[in-house]
């Protein structure tokens, strides 16, 4: 199966845009650089005008980002993942400006291959290491905008599997789904680290049917120890108030 067989990978092989080279000789390749460092960006947008191409900044903290860069017309937006403690804006400002036509290439320090996939995903056409020597910037930056493959589909495909080994690996069957209800709120008890004699008390059963129930939560997650089924339980992130 290739990257373009899949459903969820995008239908577009990578590079290819509708309208080619349309906008014409009378202007340089317009990129947008976006960076939570704004020296950083700066720095880049400065490299790449210095390669022929007008390249500027734009701040991550205005109010609109998406519809400030859209007003650019920018041919090419060079996207940092992180532009806040989480992925998620990026994410969704990628989504965005795929569905305007604008390429994105997105600039990482991150080398989660699942992130690297859901950005490909999203409509990236590319993920570029921030570690990467900046003439591998450069480089993908004018590939991107001759519309050329900026990422080996070697590297495409291997992105993929990762991204579906993950998806598979949160879709599985959680053990936990196997307790009853009473077994629930022993294994909870046992996080808390409370007693048989304890839970006893709070439930108003017998310190017999408690232990019971401990043997029974030890069986089905087949762990050998109470220390080891709240280790499971804490690292699963089966209660709400023990985050994943």
């Amino acid at each position: 199966m290739t990257v373009e067989d899949d459903t969820l990978w995008p239908r577009r092989r990578l590079g290819e845009f509708s309208g080619g080279d349309a906008r014409g000789a009378q202007r340089a390749d317009r990129v947008v650089v976006i960076d939570d460092h704004a020296l950083l960006a700066e720095s880049i947008a400065m490299t790449l005008r210095q390669s022929g191409l007008d390249a500027r900044s734009v701040s991550h903290n205005v109010p609109d980002l998406v519809g400030a860069v859209r007003a650019l017309h920018p041919d090419l937006v060079l996207l940092d993942l992180f532009l806040s403690d989480s992925p998620e804006p990026s994410m969704a400002a990628i989504v965005a400006f795929h569905a305007d036509g604008i390429r994105v290439l997105v600039v990482t320090a991150t080398p989660d291959a699942v992130l690297h996939a859901r950005c490909v995903e999203s409509g990236a056409i590319g993920v570029v290491e921030k570690s990467a020597p900046i003439e591998r910037l450069i480089e993908a930056v004018h590939q991107g905008l001759r519309g050329l493959q900026v990422m080996p589909v070697a590297q495409l495909i291997e992105l993929k599997k990762s991204l579906d080994e993950a998806r598979r690996y949160l879709a599985r069957p959680s053990p936990v789904d196997t307790l009853t209800s009473k077994e629930r709120e022993v294994l909870q008890a046992m996080m808390h680290g409370l007693s048989a004699g304890r839970m006893a008390r709070d439930q108003q059963l017998s310190v017999v049917t408690i232990r019971t129930h401990i043997r029974n939560v030890l069986s089905k997650l087949d762990v050998h120890s109470q220390l080891e089924a709240v280790s499971m339980a804490g690292h699963e992130g089966w209660f709400s108030d023990r985050p994943r």
